[in-house]
């Protein structure tokens, strides 16, 4: 018997059972579907997680005040003055969530102290107004540029421009409206912000004469390495740290944060396809369950070919192509099916959608490879039943 000759044989076969086919191939529907969407999902969080972090400002990097020592004015001044690699500088001054009011609606939201080299930094666009002026940064101006969240609240589709707020019972001049960040991974809102002039915040808000934190972007992302050593040389001196005592500040940039993103996403994308694999699996199982109930079923026609000439190889191949047909269909639908999920789910949740042809053959040669493994079995046990007892069997 030649492949054309079996495969015909073999749908005829299967066509017999038609629902009893499609309950099989259901197992491989899901298994297949599902790490389709896992493995989808996973390269457009990715994606995501690469674009977040990319908030966090190009070749940016952050130096943290630690408990005992804080960052102070001589720090600013120093590193914006001697670094000639840094671009962009800001003195970070934090509050935490104070009462915001206007009229009679009422929020609470983060106040942030920052000079306009954090908006440079983040590449934050404005929706309305404008930023601080040098002038309002030296005067401690109560001016505040408002982010998304804020103004939606508080304003809804009115123009937030030259209102006075009350943050925590300060009147203070809205002057600009950011445009929208969204949400960070942990679901805190980017956009539930109040940004005012670090001076401002640290004489009127937080009554203190220290930084949380600067923040720094370089030139070229070649020179983060770079700067971040020379930074961590700074500190350590200015903190008086002995060679070889511990540091008691802490340096972030944006590659680390991008690499640590990135392999948890990575990590967390091979976790949900093994998972899906799983079903993949129990498929398997199910076609093996049933290529093993067909061959009792069959026996006594198995037998009949046999005695008019058929030989082991033939009885192999024909029941080999039964349990990948099974599968691969199972493996088109399941594909089909996945991509449809994959792609409902992104459009949910705002995500990009990357289709990966590599990811939907290897899922369909896999598939294949499932009809192979759990039909092998089956089809070795039908091509060894003796003709004489084949035909005895009732």
């Amino acid at each position: 018997m030649n492949l054309k000759s079996a495969f015909i044989a073999s749908i005829r076969a299967l066509s017999k059972n038609k629902m009893r086919s499609a309950l099989t191939s259901i197992g491989i529907i899901i298994g297949v579907s599902s790490v389709i969407m896992m493995i989808g999902i996973g390269n457009s969080a990715r994606i995501e997680v690469r674009e977040r972090v990319h908030t966090y400002g190009a070749n940016a990097m952050s130096v943290f005040r630690s408990k005992k020592i804080p960052l102070i004015d001589r720090d600013y001044d120093y590193l914006r003055k001697t670094f000639s690699q840094i671009k962009y500088i800001t003195p970070i001054v934090k509050k935490s969530a104070r009462s915001v009011k206007f009229r009679n609606r009422f929020m609470y939201s983060k106040i942030v102290g920052v000079n306009n080299d954090f908006f440079r930094i983040k590449e934050w666009p404005l929706r309305y107004g404008r930023y601080f002026t040098e002038l309002e940064i030296l005067s401690r101006e109560k001016v505040v540029v408002i982010g998304e969240s804020v103004r939606l609240t508080l304003f809804g589709n009115v123009n937030p421009l030259d209102k006075v707020i009350i943050i925590n019972n300060v009147p203070c001049k809205v002057i600009g409206s950011l445009m929208e960040m969204g949400q960070a991974f942990s679901g805190r809102d980017l956009d539930n912000l109040l940004l005012m002039p670090y001076s401002t915040v640290v004489s009127k808000m937080a009554s203190r004469n220290y930084y949380d934190e600067i923040y720094i972007a370089v030139e070229s992302e070649t020179m983060i390495e770079k700067t971040r050593e020379m930074l961590r040389d700074y500190f350590r001196r200015v903190h008086n740290i002995p060679p070889g005592g511990e540091d008691d500040f802490e340096i972030k940039t944006s590659k680390e944060q991008l690499r640590i993103a990135e392999y948890i996403s990575k990590t967390l994308s091979i976790l949900l396809a093994g998972i899906a694999s799983i079903s993949l699996f129990v498929g398997g199982v199910g076609i093996m369950n049933i290529m093993l109930v067909s061959v009792s079923e069959r026996t006594r026609e198995i037998g009949i070919r046999m005695a008019i000439g058929a030989k082991k190889r033939d009885i192999l191949v024909q029941f080999l192509i039964e349990s990948v047909s099974l599968s691969s269909v199972g493996g088109i639908v399941g594909i089909t099916i996945g991509l449809l999920g994959y792609y409902l789910i992104v459009v949910f949740v705002h995500w990009p959608f990357i289709f990966s042809l590599i990811s939907i053959l290897l899922s369909f040669m896999f598939s294949c490879a499932v009809g192979i493994f759990f039909g092998y079995y089956p089809a070795k046990k039908a091509s060894e039943l003796k003709p004489i007892e084949a035909l005895r069997y009732e």
